[in-house]
Formats: C-alpha cells, structure tokens, sequence
C-alpha cells in the first residue's frame, strides 16, 4: 500500500517539459533516418533553429504541428508566414511516393538521366500481396507477378 501511495505522490511532482533525449545525444549529433541506410541524417540542429527564428518572428508560442512544419522551412528569415495563406517552402527530410505514382516518378528520373534524387525516397507499395493461400505462398506467387516492379526499386535503392 505504501509503494502505491509513493507512485501517487511522485505523480504529482511538477515537472519541466523539455526535448526528448537519448544518453549521451545532442543537437549536432548525427541521427540515422533508418538502419538501413548509413549515408541519411537527421538534421535536429537546424530543425530547432528553424523553430526558434520563427517563434520569435510569430511572437509566441507553437504548436506541435508547426513546429514539424517550420522546423522544415527553406528560409525561415524569408518566408511569408500567415496561417491559410501562405504557401510555404520546406525542405523534407525524406519523400514517401505510394504505388503507380511513384512508379511513374521513378521512371521520369530515369529517363532524365539522374544519378540520384536531391531527397531520400522511398517506395510504398502495400497491394503488391493478395492473400488467397497462405502468407508464403501469397508472397513468392507475388514476387513472380511483380518482378519488374521489384527490379526497379531495387536499381533506384
């Protein structure tokens, strides 16, 4: 009874919000996107100085969903910002393409011939697998009828 009345009390203890860290990470650490990818980085350090000049232009504080946003702005000394108006420029961290379309992009950069995007990319194809037998069945009998999908995010990876 004791030990529950103490995790009540520790429950009540005020405490400052502040950013979620690891042990030992900082700012200026680099932070891998994915593990499979060992060349990608997470840029926090200019994410919250994005944050910050734009804080201090607006005058207060912002929410969660700005701060994702503006932390990704272009130049955040620059643009024009005001709420359902302007258009923002932002620099993403990582581009998601779903399906045919980001088949269709994939093919476009082929055919203009460069050697690789200005932004990490990724290729979601989540109707590839009809499940009709059983799981390994349904995926061999799905890498046989896609192979040419297969084959062309693996030339991009």
């Amino acid at each position: 009874m004791d030990h529950i009345l103490s995790l009540c009390t520790a429950c009540r203890i005020p405490r400052t919000r502040g950013m979620a860290t690891v042990s030992g990470l900082t700012k200026d650490s680099k932070v891998h996107m994915n593990l499979l990818e060992d060349h990608t980085f997470i840029n926090y350090k200019q994410q919250l100085e994005n944050v910050e000049i734009v804080k201090q232009r607006l005058g207060r504080p912002l929410t969660y969903a700005e701060k994702l946003l503006y932390g990704h702005l272009d130049k955040p000394h620059e643009q024009d910002i005001e709420r359902g108006v302007s258009y923002l420029k932002l620099r993403p961290d990582r581009v998601a393409c779903q399906d045919a379309t980001a088949q269709m992009a994939i093919l476009q950069f082929m055919s203009a011939n460069m050697p690789s995007v200005a932004t990490p990319s990724t290729v979601h194809c989540d109707h590839l697998i009809q499940a009709q037998k059983s799981g390994p069945e349904d995926l061999e009998r799905a890498i046989k009828l896609n192979k040419e999908k297969t084959m062309l995010s693996q030339v991009l990876y």
